[in-house]
């Protein structure tokens, strides 16, 4: 009796546990199979064609704008001002007197260096006609003929003073800002303002690195204002044959029409470093960066089977240069091929893409 009980026991939990596994096995079954009709994961993207174009390496230096005629206007002597008879942002005419210094003081030396001279003429007169006569000694001639050409050396010292008194104007230009007015002491080498040229011509002058790039009388470059807006083209005018020291580097010289450039402003200089070459023309949002550097990523044709009709495939590039919204680069790349742009940050190489509805073009 106990051991038919204990069958009986034995044989009920094998049919128990036979049912439960044959339900769980349906069960997992189900699932597997539902879970093979769910997509696999994939990326929407929009895409652009890899177009090929030609590319000018270029570089951009820092130059700095010059106007042909430009001076300090600075007092060669110190003494008080008692004329400014052009206002501050003025145009002054070549000649125009600009600033005028005290010089009553040096002018009545100068009368009486005069008369002093006139009286020793007289004199010379004088003596010469005596010697004729034997009445007049040579040593009285010499002392006069001295003192005569020592009046004469200081008249023109005195000339010499009164000249750096009073400055005029080299050119036609206008004046700069300055704050002296009449009555103020004027120190030598101090400088009352500037003084510009008026034309519209404007040299831009630059250095170029040695081995950077190499320019000649006559050649193009562009210019941009620090804010990198296109400000003209400029002709190169001269170019230094020396090297300067230290920086290793030639000046150069360019020349264009642009009167709203002002003296001493910074400008970039746009010089090509090399013949243009063939590069790859992709927008901006199609470049991914990671630890390995710039990349795209392709869309490809998926093998047959495949829930989607795209993989995605890496393909790595150098970028070049970067033209505000496009850029420009080498690499594994050939024209045609269709690159992810926007959403191209979802995708890993060999992942399945789905395309927008709008394509666009590189």
């Amino acid at each position: 009796m106990r051991s038919l009980s204990w069958i009986i026991t034995f044989t009920v939990c094998a049919v128990v546990a036979g049912l439960l596994g044959g339900i769980k096995y349906f069960q997992v079954s189900a699932a597997m199979a539902m879970a093979a009709e769910f997509p696999p994961p994939y990326s929407v993207v929009a895409t652009a064609e890899v177009v090929e174009t030609q590319w000018t390496p270029v570089r951009r230096l820092t130059g700095t704008v010059r106007a042909p005629n430009f001076i300090n206007v600075t007092a060669e002597a110190t003494g008080k001002i008692v004329a400014l008879p052009i206002a501050a942002g003025e145009i002054a005419n070549k000649g125009e007197m600009l600033l005028q210094l005290f010089d009553e003081d040096l002018k009545a030396q100068r009368v009486a260096l005069e008369a002093d001279l006139n009286l020793v003429l007289t004199q010379l007169e004088r003596v010469e006609s005596l010697m004729e006569r034997s009445l007049a000694s040579q040593d009285q001639l010499d002392t006069l003929v001295a003192r005569h050409q020592s009046l004469r050396a200081q008249i023109a010292a005195v000339d010499a003073q009164l000249s750096r008194q009073t400055i005029y104007a080299p050119f036609e230009g206008r004046l700069g800002i300055y704050s002296q007015a009449i009555g103020d002491l004027m120190q030598s080498g101090e400088t009352l303002t500037t003084l510009t040229g008026v034309g519209a011509t404007r040299w831009i002058d630059f250095k170029i690195p040695q081995g950077v790039a190499r320019v000649t009388t006559g050649d193009k470059v562009k210019l941009f204002s620090i804010d990198k807006e296109l400000v003209g083209e400029a002709t190169i005018i001269a170019v230094a044959d020396a090297l300067s020291t230290g920086l290793r580097a030639y000046q150069v010289r360019a020349s264009l029409e642009a009167a709203s450039l002002r003296h001493g402003e910074l400008v970039l200089v746009e010089v090509q470093t090399s013949r243009p070459r063939l590069a790859f023309e992709l927008p901006g949002r199609a470049v991914r960066w990671d630890v390995e550097g710039p990349h795209v990523f392709v869309l490809r044709k998926a093998e047959e089977g495949a829930y989607l009709p795209f993989r995605a495939e890496r393909r790595n590039i150098t970028v070049l240069g970067d033209l505000g919204g496009t850029v420009l680069a080498d690499g594994e790349l050939l024209s045609g091929e269709m690159i992810a742009t926007d959403g191209a940050f979802k995708l890993s190489d060999g992942g399945l893409a789905k395309l927008t509805e709008e394509r666009s073009r590189g």
